[in-house]
């Protein structure tokens, strides 16, 4: 295939591919990426594409690679479930929720609040936002699933986003916001 023909494909295939890596990644810029990975991957393996069936083949690539992505290490450690839940409302955008948390609490404010959860909640919260241990770490480490110890954090940040909205509250309430 010449490059102009693999031009041509790209321009005819584009919007599928998008789609696709759109559809299992929600982030538009990191689906974008996706959809550069997965032509410049199309090119490499041009020779391996069966003749007439470009566009199931471009898909299947697509799909690799946009779960790939969701498989990486990277991902799950920057989208720690529950995240979302410790976003504070008011904040600008672009902070890590963890650093909004941060610059209204103070970090020994905070590291209190996750040493006084009860278990099973305090260990896994210990280890992963405050010792930096990935989840699967943590879970080897506190002897328990992988699955659980997610469960277990994301509950522990709706609790501490609760602790830290009625400290909030009666901070306004008392004059001392």
């Amino acid at each position: 295939m010449t490059t102009l023909e693999f031009s041509a494909m790209v321009q005819q295939y584009q919007s599928l591919v998008y789609t696709v890596c759109h559809q299992l990644v929600p982030d538009v810029g990191d689906a974008q990426d996706l959809t550069q990975e997965t032509f410049l991957a199309a090119w490499r393996a041009i020779d391996r594409c069966p003749p007439g069936f470009e566009k199931q083949w471009l898909a299947r690539i697509a799909a690799n690679k946009a779960k790939d992505y969701l498989r990486s290490a990277w991902v799950r450690r920057v989208n720690t479930p529950g995240d979302e839940v410790l976003a504070l409302e008011g904040a600008p955008p672009g902070l890590e929720p963890e650093q909004q948390v941060l610059d209204t609490l103070g970090a020994e404010e905070l590291t209190r609040m996750i040493l006084d959860l009860r278990e099973p909640y305090k260990t896994p919260c210990r280890l992963v936002l405050l010792e930096q241990h990935t989840m699967a770490e943590a879970a080897r480490l506190y002897g328990r699933p992988e699955k659980t110890v997610n469960a277990q954090i994301y509950r522990a940040k709706k609790m501490l986003v609760q602790q830290i909205r009625e400290q909030q509250e009666g901070r306004s309430v008392h004059g001392t916001v």
